[in-house]
């Protein structure tokens, strides 16, 4: 088994289990996880995904065909990351609806915004690398609150912009 829990002291008596995925393996906790494109990837990269999170059930029975020991959380919001303290990435594609320009871009206001439970889980995990991934109209919309977020937490954040045919893809998004 690759994965094990340890006790890490907290000060004040207290302590919490930390996810030590074994000499060598980086442990990664997949939000937003669709049918898995974030984990495949640090899959070949050499990352061991402990836990998903998805709520829609054709991409969880595709996650389940893929990827069958690993458990996956349906809500973000109840989505427990101190259970995955310490993990090495967190990666999540978080709703795009809201900032897209192919819907009403009504940004925070949206009910599918849900940048602030992934920024929580980000807190509660406390990860040493962050991967987040949006649509261009993030941009303008949620990309300073975000970065602000993450740099109140004491990250270093670098924005990129990929556009869809710097991987082949024939369309523009």
């Amino acid at each position: 088994r690759l994965l094990r829990r340890i006790r890490v002291p907290l000060g004040r008596g207290g302590s919490r289990l930390r996810i030590d995925g074994g000499e060598g393996v980086k442990i990664h906790v997949d939000l937003f996880s669709g049918i898995g494109g974030f984990s495949l990837g640090l899959e070949r990269a050499g990352f061991k995904t402990v836990v998903f999170c998805e709520q829609d059930k054709f991409c969880q029975k595709v996650l389940n065909k893929h990827w069958p020991e690993i458990p996956i959380e349906p809500d973000i919001k109840t989505f427990d990351g101190k259970k995955y303290a310490g993990a090495f990435i967190l990666t999540g594609g978080f709703p795009c609806q809201p900032f897209s320009c192919a819907g009403k871009r009504r940004g925070k206001e949206d009910e599918r915004a849900l940048w602030p439970e992934m920024f929580r889980v980000i807190q509660e995990v406390r990860p040493t690398w962050i991967i987040g991934e949006n649509v261009a109209g993030f941009i303008g919309m949620g990309l300073d609150d975000s970065i602000s977020d993450l740099e109140r937490e004491g990250y270093s954040v670098q924005a990129f912009i990929i556009p869809a045919c710097a991987v082949n893809a024939p369309h523009r998004r």
